[in-house]
């Protein structure tokens, strides 16, 4: 009877143990990979963040004056299915005694604008999470097919926030606004609304000599690279493959930034 008992004991005890892993398993999802492409979890600043697998493309585009070039994307990883928002920016802003900008003055729900790279990078580094590389944005906006916009080879203003389709007070749209305008990631406003912060270092000469595998941009630089285009973009500037770069202590009222975390 004793036996029984010490048995039944253990196999309990062993259920909690294995029933706590779980649980603290599921509580930073973004620490494990994602099952598939658009494979949603709510990542550690509150913002839902979507499964890009691994894969690769061809990236750069030669219409643009880029050197077209294969890339390697040797891990997935996690990328926040919109820009961060105002209000998940000004919880940061309380929470670790940071400045909210005052050029970003839409409602809670927009992305907030007027940030500076070193601003993008402080946050992302708060919750574990960083800006993706410019090869990894460019791989979840366009996907193995290299598509020239998020959602195909045609442009369409009606799929994105552009200068032509302005949201209200001729700024952004609220994040998410343009659902058939996903890439191929279920990643939402990789054109137009905002331009978005990447980790790199820019350089024109880059692609003539980047590596195969995971390219990660230069060692140094003076300017940081942004992607997507805004919503004061045209056609032009919202393609996938288009780079712009800025000095990363200057903000501006359509400078925006997503967050990325590679398990």
């Amino acid at each position: 009877m004793l036996r029984r008992l010490v048995v039944i004991v253990v196999a309990v005890l062993w259920l909690v143990v294995v029933a706590g892993l779980s649980i603290a398993q599921d509580a930073k999802p973004w620490e494990r990979q994602g099952t598939k492409a658009g494979a949603e979890i709510i990542g550690p600043d509150g913002g839902k963040m979507v499964w890009v697998p691994a894969g690769e493309f061809y990236m750069g585009a030669a219409d643009l004056g880029q050197t077209v070039h294969h890339v390697r994307i040797t891990k997935g990883f996690w990328l926040s299915k919109c820009t961060v928002t105002n209000a998940q920016y000004r919880s940061y802003c309380q929470g670790a005694g940071a400045e909210f900008p005052k050029e970003s003055d839409q409602a809670d729900n927009h992305p907030v604008i007027g940030v500076t790279w070193i601003e993008t990078e402080a946050y992302s580094n708060h919750y574990g999470l960083s800006l993706p590389t410019e090869a990894q944005w460019e791989y979840a906006a366009r996907g193995p097919q290299a598509r020239q916009y998020p959602w195909g080879n045609e442009w369409d203003p009606k799929k994105c926030c552009n200068w032509s389709n302005r949201g209200p007070g001729d700024k952004t749209f609220p994040v998410g606004s343009f659902p058939p305008g996903a890439s191929w990631c279920g990643a939402l406003d990789m054109a137009g609304n905002v331009f978005q912060w990447c980790q790199d270092w820019y350089s024109d000469a880059y692609y003539a000599n980047s590596p195969d595998a995971d390219p990660s941009g230069p060692d140094n630089g003076e300017a940081r690279v942004q992607r997507g285009g805004s919503w004061y973009g045209d056609s032009s500037t919202c393609r996938s493959a288009g780079r712009s770069s800025n000095d990363p202590t200057y903000r501006f009222n359509d400078f925006g930034f997503r967050c990325s975390r590679t398990p």
